[in-house]
């Protein structure tokens, strides 16, 4: 039985013909802020999930997560290493669908350098082709273990075409590689070509794949060490340490997504089984002035950027077309949810560590009250 045949069998099975699909997933990448919440998404369907992280040894990370709903019962971690597509075998071993979460944006170099500037073939050498390489391994390992279902978080850093149209389009909007390298945007282009690899190789092997292309992701985490990625670490250092993320408030918009409403999107192509191809993973696109508008709820103001002069003109904010995604699942999420959903859970996470200061700081004997 060829890969491509095995793989319409096994969708087949898994799909049935409805939209109850895919009731064992791998998440590779399960301890991520996107991972994390696509497990326990999973969990909360009735799912049983194999989820990868590159040590499963780490208590840190999965105690928290054997300790989500159903996780005792449905939840299996494995130690896993995208530059070794091998580990992978026993996690995808009795798997209907791969997501693969495991593949953020590489912004530096192994010696610090960070990938803006770095010449185009140290680019390629270090931000580009690692993504590359570690996606198609991982797709290939799906498809040698029967897997015909795959879904790929990415960016919309892939769907910036130059000239930027009004209105992007996720199926026709397509960012030109050659151009993101000659301008050395390096953590970008690793998302476009990630994406053009992927679909050929799901094209060659016949199998369905989804393409997730998301904004920044913003909301509560699950494990503790969410709150230490690019993006979140910033929020943090911004309302505990008083440290600005920017000087000035861009002039520009950003796009953002809940994790639960990406969660939500990746469990609903893996139940529509005509789902395929690229969707867009963004609740919108808002202004930074707003965005900070609803930070400076939560962070002093000394560690807010300065307002963007009067009489500046706004610069447009990116308009998506939506019409693929509401047909997947709409997000429930807004900008004030999402920026207060982050700063409640981290303060859950601060008043954990001090419970755990108190108690560490119990004399030998002491019995706790």
């Amino acid at each position: 039985m060829t890969g491509a045949t095995s793989s319409q069998n096994l969708r087949q099975a898994s799909f049935g013909g409805t939209e109850h699909t895919a009731r064992h997933i791998c998440v590779a990448g399960v301890s991520g802020l996107a991972g994390a919440h696509i497990a326990r998404a999973a969990l909360a369907l009735g799912w049983h999930v194999t989820g990868t992280l590159r040590d499963a040894t780490d208590t840190s990370k999965t105690v928290p997560l054997m300790a989500l709903p159903g996780a005792r019962d449905r939840l299996r971690l494995t130690s896993a290493d995208t530059a070794q597509p091998e580990s992978f075998a026993d996690a995808l071993k009795g798997s209907d669908a791969l997501v693969i979460a495991c593949l953020p944006s590489i912004r530096s170099a192994p010696d610090g350098t960070p990938a803006n500037d770095l010449d185009p073939r140290a680019g390629m050498a270090h931000c580009i082709n690692p993504a590359k390489i570690a996606c198609r391994n991982l797709i290939t390992a799906a498809d040698r273990n029967g897997i015909g279902d795959i879904v790929l978080l990415s960016s919309t850093a892939s769907t910036d075409p130059n000239p930027p149209p009004a209105i992007k389009n996720e199926l026709r909007h397509h960012s030109d590689l050659e151009h993101q390298i000659e301008q050395k945007k390096f953590i970008a282009a690793q998302k476009t070509a990630m994406e053009i690899a992927a679909t050929r190789l799901a094209q060659d092997r016949d199998l369905r794949l989804v393409i997730l292309l998301s904004g920044m992701i913003l909301g509560p985490g699950i494990l503790a060490c969410h709150h230490q990625g690019h993006v979140l670490s910033r929020l943090r250092d911004m309302a505990v340490k008083a440290r600005p993320w920017h000087r000035n408030t861009p002039n520009g918009s950003m796009s953002l997504i809940h994790p639960a409403d990406l969660a939500r999107l990746c469990l609903a192509a893996l139940q529509k089984p005509e789902a395929e191809g690229r969707y867009f993973a963004v609740a919108k696109s808002w202004q930074w002035s707003d965005i900070y508008q609803e930070i400076s709820n939560f962070a002093p103001e000394n560690a807010l950027p300065a307002v963007v002069p009067k009489g500046t003109t706004p610069a447009a904010t990116t308009e998506f077309d939506f019409t693929r995604r509401d047909r997947l699942a709409p997000p429930r999420h807004g900008l004030p949810e999402m920026v207060s959903g982050f700063y409640h859970w981290l303060d859950e996470c601060n008043d954990a560590k001090l419970d755990d200061l108190e108690i560490g700081a119990e004399p030998a004997g002491a019995v706790a009250r």
